[in-house]
């Protein structure tokens, strides 16, 4: 195991540790804030107080894993958040935020090492990704304030929502291990020696099951947040994220595998429906049949 994911996990089992005694409900958060500002930040418990001593550790690390230490801990302590406050959509949200975020980089430093970075997190995914993630919270907290009874009175929504996104987070998963130094969260542009095209396992069932596991995780997110608005957002806008991200995929998987290729199209699904994913030749004059 790399030393990069041993320090990630520690840090997130470090962060559960040392503030699972804290109460982290959200009234317990609320009314520690420091109100009185006037003795700021004296207010503050004792435990917040000595939080930046706690994260100052990490900077007795080497230089290349305080980034990673840093974030894996942040990401435990959003989960113990979410875990702690799991009666409402919006903690059930959060512990399933952190836990993907996570797993993407242990997924990633134990199925293709070589490529394990700090952007293996995803956490700066994009622009475009972060002002979703805040729209979404937008929608829930003014729902939640306009219309409280119908945001906590669905428990069985957000179970479904939870549902999915396990799902989608085990599909993801099962795919990024099996294809292992196949995998990339980048489109390669050229092949490398070692590249093989993988068929078999989940990849028997669809040609992408990585992007219909995130695709899936990303519509049970607002399930779960019982979002209405942003669930068709989330569902017009990836849908058409994927559907451009699989056609650009599948023009360098042709002209990295060719004809191995195109007989894998004619047999197995993309696992978006209605996502056809490139079938044009790859080079002018080529004939298809």
């Amino acid at each position: 195991m790399l030393a990069e994911v041993r320090v990630s996990l520690f840090s997130v089992l470090l962060a559960i540790c040392l503030n699972f005694p804290l109460p982290l409900e959200y009234s317990s958060l609320i009314s520690s804030l420091p109100w009185d500002v006037s003795n700021f930040p004296y207010s503050l418990p004792y435990p917040i107080l000595l939080k930046p001593l706690e994260l100052g550790v990490f900077f007795l690390l080497d230089q290349s894993h305080r980034l990673v230490a840093f974030t894996g801990y942040c990401l435990g302590f959003v989960f113990l958040v979410g875990l702690q406050n799991s009666l409402t959509p919006f903690g059930l949200y959060l512990t399933v935020l952190a836990f993907f975020h996570f797993s993407e980089y242990i997924a990633t430093g134990l199925s293709n090492p070589q490529n394990l970075s700090f952007d293996s997190f995803l956490v700066n995914h994009s622009i475009q990704y972060g002002l979703a993630m805040l729209i979404s919270w937008l929608e829930y907290f003014l729902q939640l304030w306009f219309y409280p009874d119908v945001k906590l009175g669905l428990p069985m929504v957000s179970y479904a929502g939870l549902v999915i996104c396990l799902l989608g987070e085990l599909t993801r998963k099962m795919a990024m291990l099996q294809a292992g130094r196949n995998f990339n969260h980048l489109v390669q542009s050229s092949k490398a020696d070692e590249h093989q095209l993988v068929t078999d396992g989940v990849y028997s069932l669809c040609r992408h099951p990585s992007y219909l596991g995130w695709f899936l995780w990303s519509l049970g997110s607002q399930i779960l947040l019982v979002n209405p608005l942003c669930l068709i957002i989330y569902g017009v806008v990836s849908y058409a994220f994927f559907k451009e991200r699989i056609y650009v995929e599948e023009y360098t998987l042709i002209a990295f595998f060719g004809d191995q290729y195109r007989e894998y199209q004619k047999k197995v699904g993309s696992g978006i429906p209605g996502i056809e994913g490139f079938h044009g030749p790859v080079m002018w004059g080529e004939k298809q049949e």
